[in-house]
């Protein structure tokens, strides 16, 4: 019995193996097949983009050569304004600057002789002469004198020092000029006092 069993269940076995590779070769065959018969051909589908683009490519290469053309012929009309023209800077260098020491030796010449016509005004109305300066006659008789007549030689001072450095150079070359006229003003004045104050008895 049992042998009978087993003899029967070798000859089924072998029924229930599965079917050969054949089988699977014909449908990986047909896929390709299929695979094939539905992509398009991709080298004239190639070659017709490639035209395609390579048009498109020519016409924007065309449209950009034209614009940029255009644009550089605008671009050639447009006449900028130049940069101003810088006005000159006349640099004064010390060489050329004037002497702060011979301006301190007119401020002293100035000063001293405004200071000797004070003084020769007091002697000559102290011997009976008139001022006649109007500015000068209210302080002709007292000390004061002396320090209100050196009021005109200090403004004549910061005058010549400012001409010293001014970017003029006419005003540079003259600056002596207002200290060195007070000061032979001065000095003239004096001595006509002093020549009034000998005169009266």
């Amino acid at each position: 019995m049992l042998l009978a069993v087993a003899t029967l269940l070798l000859q089924i076995g072998p029924a229930l193996h599965p079917l050969p590779d054949a089988t699977l070769v014909i449908v990986a065959d047909t896929e390709t097949a299929s695979a094939n018969s539905v992509q398009p051909d991709s080298s004239a589908s190639g070659a017709k983009q490639d035209a395609s683009g390579a048009g498109a490519a020519a016409t924007l290469t065309a449209a950009s050569l034209k614009s940029s053309d255009a644009s550089a012929r605008s671009l050639a009309s447009v006449r900028l304004p130049g940069p101003p023209t810088p006005k000159p800077v006349e640099v004064i260098s010390v060489q050329n600057s004037p002497s702060r020491r011979n301006w301190l030796i007119l401020t002293v010449a100035q000063h001293s002789a405004a200071a000797f016509d004070a003084y020769s005004t007091r002697q000559a109305v102290t011997n009976g002469a008139v001022e006649r300066d109007p500015f000068m006659h209210p302080f002709a008789g007292s000390p004061a004198m002396y320090i209100t007549i050196q009021l005109v030689p200090v403004g004549l001072d910061f005058a010549a020092r400012h001409m010293q450095r001014s970017e003029h150079p006419t005003l540079r070359r003259t600056w002596w000029i207002p200290q060195t006229a007070a000061t032979g003003l001065f000095l003239f004045s004096g001595v006509h006092n002093l020549h009034v104050a000998n005169s009266h008895p």
